[in-house]
């Protein structure tokens, strides 16, 4: 029996999905933030591009405490590429760029339009202040506001990316999706909205949205058309930890958002039963009732032969 339960321990473990180096996923990103979280994939996306990180203690997100000018001056640090590699460091390079004007107290919605939107936006209650949900929340409504012929997506250095069916991925020492016949490669430190890390996983499946770190530069400056250029930062905006000096002039994917097997199955097949005739219709309805009762019977069958089993154990015991 032991040597049974042993081969069994064996084979789980290699069968057990491989997790590439680097990445973050939904369940890895913040100790309090589940993966069932509503607002997960906007928590990813900001993650990525750097607006949203760690405090430098320890990974905890703690979305209904407010948002300190400390902690959003680290984030803008990393996602601008201003020098420093700890968030004290970054945050404290921010302020001497007069992106905010102190690093005490808690930030307010008229420091983030002057910090990361020109002025720009329409406010209802400028000095108001904000918990880390309700940053989160005005972020990814406003991520693709128009500043004039760029949005704040762009200014970090970022790109909407590909979207469309997994064709194929590329895997070992780096990783790569191809759609539509082309290959796109990941960053170093990709975050990755998906059921598995394993990118053997990703055939066939929907990706629904993707950005890409691009070769373009930082915009820097916030009083009006005042922008300067600080050269090609390709990654090191996702936080203090992965800040990085080093240049890249290809373009990769920072963050990859790939719908489930199930949800592309259930998705085609609405749009099949949308399209069936009513004798269509019915021959599914019978074939999935069919599909249903023959499951009923494999899990009885099943249940069953482990009752035997199981009494045949007993038996032999005593």
């Amino acid at each position: 029996m032991r040597k049974y339960l042993l081969l069994l321990l064996m084979s789980t473990l290699f069968m057990a999905p491989v997790a590439y180096a680097h990445t973050m996923d939904k369940s890895t990103l913040f100790t309090d933030v589940p993966e069932t979280a509503s607002n997960i994939q906007d928590i990813m996306v900001l993650h990525s591009i750097g607006l949203l990180g760690y405090n430098g203690k320890d990974m905890a997100l703690n979305p209904t405490d407010n948002l300190s000018r400390k902690d959003f001056a680290g984030w803008v640090g990393g996602f601008f590429g201003l020098a420093g590699s700890t968030v004290d460091e970054l945050a404290q390079a921010a302020q001497k760029e007069d992106y905010v004007s102190s690093l005490e107290g808690d930030l307010t919605y008229k420091e983030i339009n002057t910090a990361l939107f020109h002025h720009k936006l329409e406010l209802a209650n400028p000095d108001a202040t904000m918990t880390k949900e309700e940053y989160i929340a005005f972020l990814t409504e406003n991520l693709t506001f128009d500043m004039g012929g760029h949005t704040l997506i762009q200014m970090g250095g970022f790109a909407e990316g590909p979207t469309g069916t997994i064709e194929d991925v590329v895997t070992g020492d780096e990783t790569g999706i191809i759609i539509g016949g082309k290959t796109y490669m990941l960053s170093g430190h990709p975050r990755i909205f998906a059921d598995s890390t394993d990118a053997k996983n990703w055939v066939g499946q929907q990706l629904e949205r993707s950005i890409f770190t691009t070769a373009g530069d930082h915009h820097h400056g916030h009083d009006g058309g005042q922008e300067e250029s600080h050269g090609d930062h390709a990654e090191g905006h996702g936080d203090s930890h992965e800040h990085e000096a080093a240049a890249s002039n290809e373009a990769t994917l920072q963050y990859v958002q790939i719908s489930s097997a199930q949800v592309a199955k259930e998705d085609a097949k609405e749009v099949q039963s949308s399209n069936a005739t009513p004798k269509e219709q019915q021959t599914t309805a019978a074939d999935d009732t069919t599909s249903n009762s023959n499951t009923v019977w494999m899990i009885a069958i099943l249940v069953v032969l482990a009752a035997i089993f199981a009494f045949v154990f007993v038996k032999r015991k005593k």
